[in-house]
């Protein structure tokens, strides 16, 4: 059984680990937004999928939403994108819109001489944008179950149901992906319905071009998604003023621990340190955004017992002076707050245990 629907604006972090791993502790980063009785997800990690059914019904999701195409950020997209299709009693109940990034014009690097060193590690290969992986998802990686299903049960094409769109960047930006990946900019909108608008800007995630925060406003409040980005003078840009911001976190001398010595650790130990917003940086990010609530999420390291998460709350209260929560999975925060819950100054309010979804086997 899925949670009952409510009215007004609730976040349920359907996962909250970061990196490419298999982790028995979290599912992979995902976010599920509901606003009255639609739900957006923004993105698909491994495992999130099983909690979204904890919390929303396949006829509710609207759109999906993808910060950047890292693995642990997209394993989970073709069973978010094929499950919902024309299943009797659990079927999408209208086309669901896929955003996220286009492909870039070439291959990102630090600067041009860089760029020449990156052309020869990457052997010719392209990167794509979502419109592509979400029509190779249909069309090729399950092209085989698309065909039977259509064939055997009479099912529609499934590109009637899920549509892809890459996010195009304003030409005012004059966004690069070597001279200029995350420029000084203003959010733009991306998407809008009746319940939601919906806008983006480039944050800062080292080669992961392009690389987006999201944020949701509401008639309820609004909601910040900072993506995976070092300290981002456009993630604060995009929050200001936010109801809560769910923001990346790392550990890097927690996650190097954990990694042996091999030829590949040094270039993983840059791209993190480059890549990501350190705990003891967090709370500025929140303070200067002036947030109602910061919310900690994609949890790195992301195995059991490796991250140290009270550390990293008290460090960001140090900063910021809201409230902090670090997420575990199948968290849920609401506005307005419902009976029972624990409220404070801003309005929102975490769940408590008893108040989740319960499952249905």
């Amino acid at each position: 059984m899925t949670q009952k629907a409510m009215k007004g604006l609730s976040v349920h972090t359907l996962g909250t680990g970061g990196g490419p791993i298999v982790s028995s502790s979290r599912a992979g980063t995902s976010t599920a937004i509901r606003v009255d009785d639609a739900t957006y997800v923004i993105d698909a990690g491994m495992g999130s999928i099983r909690n979204y059914r904890r919390h929303a019904s396949w006829g509710e999701l609207r759109g999906i939403f993808l910060t950047h195409h890292h693995s642990d950020h997209i394993y989970d997209l073709g069973s978010y994108l094929l499950t919902g299709w024309q299943v009797p009693g659990e079927a999408f109940s209208r086309p669901v819109q896929v955003y996220g990034p286009g492909q870039p014009p070439r291959t990102p690097a630090v600067d041009d001489e860089h760029a020449m060193l990156v052309d020869a590690r990457t052997l010719g290969r392209s990167m794509a944008g979502t419109k592509d992986i979400v029509d190779s998802l249909l069309n090729t990686v399950f092209a085989s179950d698309v065909v039977i299903r259509m064939a055997d049960e009479g099912r529609s094409d499934p590109s009637e149901w899920v549509i892809g769109h890459d996010i195009e960047i304003p030409a005012e930006a004059q966004a690069d992906p070597v001279s200029a990946r995350h420029p000084v900019m203003e959010p733009f909108e991306i998407y809008k319905d009746e319940l939601v608008r919906v806008t983006a800007i480039l944050v800062d995630h080292r080669l992961c071009y392009p690389a987006f925060g999201f944020r949701f406003d509401t008639a309820y409040g609004s909601v910040v998604i900072s993506g995976d980005t070092a300290y981002s003078e456009n993630c604060i840009r995009l929050a200001k003023g936010a109801d809560i911001l769910l923001h990346e976190v790392i550990d890097l001398d927690a996650i190097l621990n954990t990694f042996p010595d091999s030829e590949t650790r040094e270039g993983i130990a840059v791209h993190l340190r480059e890549s990501h917003t350190p705990f003891d940086e967090v709370g500025k990010v929140a303070q200067a955004a002036g947030v109602g609530r910061l919310v900690l999420h994609h949890i790195v390291p992301n195995v059991p017992g490796a991250a140290d998460t009270a550390k990293m709350e008290s460090f960001a209260r140090e900063d910021f002076s809201g409230p902090v929560t670090v997420a575990e999975d199948n968290d849920i925060f609401t506005v307005p707050a419902p009976p029972g819950s624990t409220t404070d100054a801003t309005g929102w309010s975490a769940v408590p245990a008893i108040m989740k979804a319960e499952v249905r086997a």
